[in-house]
């Protein structure tokens, strides 16, 4: 007998090109963006892409892995992920192992190795969601079933604001709502966690001056262009430089010491410097259409009579990623406040590098048994 890998059908191929294309694009764009950077600061022009390459490889195993495990031997785990995620956010706390960059406290150091916890409660995060509000859909009928989350939420939020990680804690937020609401919680009920959310989020804002700081920069950085507005005033710069068709690939100006951060969160201006008007209208394309096919991918799993699960997993990591690129690309253009957020799969980070194509990876496993793969001329969604 063959087993179930064997029996399922191929990835969704659309989706799978989408992120091949923006994996590529994240690879020659993070060495354009930081060879003067790595040669200065380390001697080698090749230092951060080689590290990205490392990264890119050890997750395109983990997609390969995710895309083909069986979702009914891991869904057990969902509860203990979450456990563990909020547990290595916990340690980020502890002197002598959490690892401070840039103002905030969100690596952990084991050896010689660091990462960013956050990163891996995201993923836990929808893996958790997408399991229980399978399993209780029941008692979310009442207003009380609604109570477990907002404790666990509150959790989460209160390691991610010690952490000084405000966009995550927004993203989880908005996840959460947004899979409540797609298994069958009433509008109605969305008051309760909407007057919790909206008090903590203007206390969180109002009671940090970094966070204030970023506010008012965001609305008028030129009121200090050389204090809190200087990273947004030399984003607009370079991607206001670029003009339609750019100014050539390796050639930005900004990139040469004056906007920080440029192979990281504010990599799309180095791309609207370099490839203009054009090139960042492809990528937010690129990011479109996988957002929308993952959500394809969702709509077609939860259709099937036993798919709730697959269904909010699909569109509970289609979200996650989608939601964290359209928030990077609005604070580069200056349309939100600063947060912190890199670009998924095209700014350099290791750890945002490798559960970005592992949560890409289980999405592509969900694909594979809601049947949107092969179709030539638009998604066929029936079982």
């Amino acid at each position: 007998m063959r087993s179930e890998a064997q029996k399922l059908n191929p990835p969704d191929f659309p989706l799978f090109l989408l992120v091949t294309v923006l994996a590529c694009v994240g690879l020659i764009m993070v060495y354009s963006a930081s060879a003067v950077l790595a040669d200065e600061k380390f001697g080698s022009s090749t230092h951060f892409i080689g590290r990205q390459l490392l990264w890119m490889a050890a997750g395109a195993v983990a997609l390969m892995g995710a895309s083909r495990v069986d979702l009914a031997k891991i869904r057990p785990l969902a509860v203990p992920g979450l456990f563990v995620g909020l547990f290595l956010m916990g340690l980020v706390c502890v002197p002598g192992l959490g690892r401070s960059a840039g103002g905030a406290q969100r690596w952990l150091r084991l050896g010689f190795f660091s990462f960013q916890p956050s990163e891996i409660m995201k993923l836990a995060w929808v893996f958790f969601l997408a399991d229980s509000l399978d399993r209780r859909r029941e008692k979310l009928k009442d207003l009380g079933g609604l109570v477990p989350y907002l404790v666990v939420l509150g959790i989460a939020v209160g390691l991610l604001q010690f952490q000084h990680d405000f966009g995550s804690v927004v993203m989880l937020t908005l996840l959460t709502l947004a899979l409540l609401f797609l298994a069958g919680v009433r509008w109605t009920y969305f008051a309760l966690p909407l007057a919790v959310f909206l008090p903590v989020l203007s206390y969180l804002v109002m009671s940090s001056s970094y966070r204030m700081r970023r506010i008012t920069a965001f609305l008028n950085p030129w009121d200090d262009p050389l204090g809190s507005g200087f990273q947004l005033i030399q984003s607009l710069i370079a991607v206001g430089s670029g003009g339609p068709l750019g100014v050539g690939l390796s050639n930005s100006t900004q990139k040469l010491f004056y906007l920080p951060a440029p192979h990281t969160d504010f990599i799309f201006a180095i791309i609207g410097e370099e490839l203009g008007l054009w090139g960042t209208l492809g990528v937010l394309a690129l990011f479109t259409l996988f957002t929308a096919r993952g959500l394809q991918v969702a709509a077609a799993a939860g259709r099937k009579s036993d798919g709730l699960f697959e269904g909010l997993l699909a569109a509970g990591l289609a979200g996650m990623i989608g939601i964290q690129a359209f928030f990077n690309l609005g604070v580069v253009i200056g349309l939100l406040p600063t947060k912190g957020l890199p670009l998924p799969l095209v700014s350099y980070g290791g750890t945002s590098v490798l559960f970005t194509l592992t949560a890409v990876g289980f999405l592509l496993n969900v694909s594979r048994r809601a049947k949107v793969h092969g179709e030539r001329s638009g998604a066929s969604l029936e079982q």
